[in-house]
């Protein structure tokens, strides 16, 4: 049997829980030194910031088409 082209991973949730918290005290310890400011922390932090969100188009829902493609 060939392997599998996917790793199946199991979520250690407090683990997460855990990380995220650390991560956010990170970001309010270097609010308060005054590392970064506010806007910038919310900049970094933006999950969608990487993406070029202007070029895409959302053309279905649901295999229902929103609208007729231009």
């Amino acid at each position: 049997m060939p392997d599998k082209p996917y790793r199946v991973g199991v979520l250690d949730q407090d683990a997460r829980i855990r990380q995220k918290q650390a991560s956010r005290d990170r970001d309010a310890a270097r609010l308060r030194s005054g590392e970064i400011d506010r806007a910038s922390l919310q900049r970094e932090n933006n999950f969608f910031a990487g993406l070029p969100i202007h070029e895409f188009k959302i053309v279905s829902v649901g295999g229902r088409p929103l609208a007729k493609a231009r």
